[in-house]
């Protein structure tokens, strides 16, 4: 569970990352994240929950971390690339 809250706390900074470059994808990721907190308090209340309730949030989290593989990849990724790619055209 250690793992899985400093994943959360950084998973919930990341918008604060990606405001300034996508704002579109910065609000995308909100509800991934709200329902990850949400898992933790449900987790925390509740000793048992129940298989359905794991496997759902266990499948929102590798969506999350695969959004926010493909957010890097839009705002960091896909710029170098391009100057990359113009650099190399010059030539």
């Amino acid at each position: 569970m250690d793992v899985f809250m400093v994943y959360l706390f950084v998973a919930t900074a990341t918008p604060l990352f990606l405001w300034n470059d996508s704002r579109k994808l910065a609000l995308w990721q909100t509800p991934f994240i709200a329902l990850l907190w949400t898992y933790v308090v449900l987790f925390m209340a509740n000793d048992s929950l129940s298989l359905f309730v794991h496997s759902f949030f266990i499948t929102v989290f590798i969506a999350n971390v695969v959004f926010a593989h493909y957010a890097a990849y839009i705002v960091w990724g896909r710029p170098y690339l391009a100057k990359r790619k113009m650099e190399k055209a010059k030539y």
